[in-house]
């Protein structure tokens, strides 16, 4: 009996091609914030040093890119190596959390500071204030996404076809 060909539609690569998309974009975005300059160039990344998050901040960017990467290649990778079949609605799922924990941990801290910058000390103060709160919440939603992850995983292997 003659095995059928597997399904290679343009829908098998949405995921990768989003997850890629998506995370590399928001670690660029990251990864373009001076963390240096003084008062004079008091972006984002210098007031975050200042206030004393720089390091957080990049710790946030490190383990977010590590995650995104080792999450991506897991989802590429492991259906076409295992019998394993992903439950798609746990898998776009993990990458929305992924990419809205993201956004708001890396690029909505810019944002606002940027917004902020023109209007002033108070402002930018304030806007330091919510920037932190931001990274914070995105952290959150970030770790949420890897649990879900580890469940899209847990599900697929308790699902997989037995050769």
């Amino acid at each position: 009996m003659a095995a059928a060909a597997p399904n290679t539609s343009p829908k098998t690569w949405m995921m990768p091609v989003a997850w890629c998309a998506a995370t590399t974009s928001i670690i660029a975005s990251g990864l373009a914030v001076p963390m240096a300059g003084g008062p004079g160039a008091a972006g984002f990344g210098y007031v975050f040093e200042v206030v004393g998050y720089g390091a957080d901040f990049r710790l946030g960017l490190t383990l977010y890119a590590l995650a995104a990467a080792a999450l991506g290649a897991a989802f590429m990778f492991a259906p076409k190596i295992t019998n394993w079949r992903f439950s798609s609605g746990l898998a776009w799922t993990t990458l929305l959390f992924v990419a809205i924990g993201g956004l708001l941990m890396l690029v909505v801290p810019q944002v606002l500071l940027a917004l902020a910058e023109p209007d002033g000390a108070r402002a930018t103060s304030l806007a330091q204030a919510w920037s932190i709160a931001w990274l914070e919440a995105g952290s959150r939603i970030s770790v949420a996404g890897v649990l879900v992850a580890v469940a899209t995983f847990i599900d697929a292997y308790l699902r997989r076809r037995r050769a």
